[in-house]
């Protein structure tokens, strides 16, 4: 250890150490195709969807971050939620900005209220539930990002000031449920 650190403390060592950061440091200001442009999303803006009872706004998608990231906003009305599911591709995050409901993770059940954050890791059955006399907003992310085209895929697009969802008919289900094994996402019952 000691002569590492003494070899590290050399001019020679300084000098090998900045020789292989700035080359990894070149490649990555040379791939161009790393680097995505900024954003601004307003409020208001965003991509939005009726989704198995849910209305979601996607705000960022992952061609935006380079498939590093995608973020968007769901509206959940009394007694809506996703039913039991696990994502192998991608961890979720959720934070609570309006409302409250209660969370299953890995079969404990959380109760979580606006200001509140819940980590989904890929790999964990999960799910969740508005329980309120209240709409819940919530902001989610995936990361990697991706399964927000999920929603896309099978989401009615919203015109104007649609305020309430669609009636969801079973079809709708079956084609929702097949979508998401494209994404590596399955859907248990309860």
């Amino acid at each position: 250890m000691n002569s590492r650190r003494a070899f590290l403390q050399t001019s020679l060592g300084v000098v090998a150490g900045a020789a292989a950061t700035a080359g990894s440091n070149d490649v990555v200001a040379q791939d161009k195709s790393a680097l995505t442009a900024p954003k601004v999303v307003t409020g208001s803006e965003g991509t939005k969807v009726w989704a198995m009872g849910v209305l979601v706004t996607v705000k960022v998608k992952a061609a935006d971050t380079g498939g590093a990231y995608s973020v968007f906003e769901d509206l959940i009305s009394p007694g809506a939620g996703p039913v039991p599911h696990t994502h192998t591709k991608e961890d979720e995050t959720i934070f609570v900005l309006e409302g409250e409901l209660r969370a299953w993770l890995g079969g404990k059940q959380y109760d979580v209220k606006a200001g509140d954050f819940v980590h989904m890791p890929r790999g964990v059955q999960h799910y969740f539930k508005n329980v309120s006399d209240k709409p819940t907003r919530l902001l989610l992310s995936y990361t990697p990002g991706g399964f927000e085209q999920w929603f896309l895929d099978i989401g009615t697009p919203v015109s104007g000031t649609d305020e309430k969802p669609p009636e969801i008919k079973p079809e709708d289900i079956k084609r929702a449920v097949a979508t998401a094994e494209k994404y590596g996402v399955k859907f248990e019952k309860k």
